[in-house]
């Protein structure tokens, strides 16, 4: 019984830190205003080129807006209910049914992240064509091939199982000593001039 507790903690500690790295990117920003930026920036230096109206523009806007207002608030909840659960460990004999509800307390405002992302991917999309998203994506593509190319080693050693870019680009930021100066030059440049690796 006691070891199947430890090993619960281990478990629930070793969440903690990953979702912890995943969810600053790295510098203390949150993934969902990082990634609703990347979408503005993309939309805004394409939309003439794709056909996207201004009034698209505006509409989309409002509504990454509003995700992201949404999403800053569920990570507010998340950073409060993860310290909760760190509190709860450090007793010296921590209360199993405590630990566990706080724990699924963290997987529900998890869920409601991803909900909320998904919701604004569902509000934009009819706002486009499926020309204009292809386009977006090809964009995002090459947005990232530099990091690819840098990171090449990293991604290979740590990173092989990411399943998207945006995968690719978290894992490696929740790595910094792991990366090689190139790897994290490219992956500053993603986020554009000024900011940190």
């Amino acid at each position: 019984m006691i070891r199947r507790i430890l090993l619960l903690i281990r478990i629930i500690l070793s969440s903690i830190a990953v979702f912890g790295a995943i969810a600053s990117a790295g510098d203390g920003r949150p993934l969902g205003t990082e990634r609703g930026r990347h979408l503005l920036a993309d939309l805004d230096a394409n939309a003439t080129r794709l056909g996207i109206s201004d009034e698209t523009v505006a509409q989309i806007h409002s509504i990454v807006a509003d995700g992201m207002a949404s999403g800053d608030r569920v990570r507010a909840e998340l950073t409060a209910a993860r310290a909760a659960l760190r509190s709860l460990l450090s007793a010296p004999r921590p209360d199993e049914a405590a630990v566990i509800k706080q724990a699924q307390e963290i997987g529900a405002l998890d869920t409601k992240l991803l909900e909320l992302r998904l919701h604004t991917l569902l509000r934009v999309r009819p706002l486009l064509t499926d020309a204009q998203i292809e386009e977006l994506r090809a964009v995002r593509l090459q947005r990232l091939a530099p990091v690819r190319d840098a990171c090449r080693a990293e991604i290979s050693a740590a990173c092989a199982d990411a399943v998207s870019g945006r995968e690719t680009v978290h894992c490696l930021r929740a790595r910094p000593d792991q990366l090689s100066d190139a790897c994290r030059g490219a992956l500053s440049d993603l986020r554009g001039p000024g900011t940190r690796p």
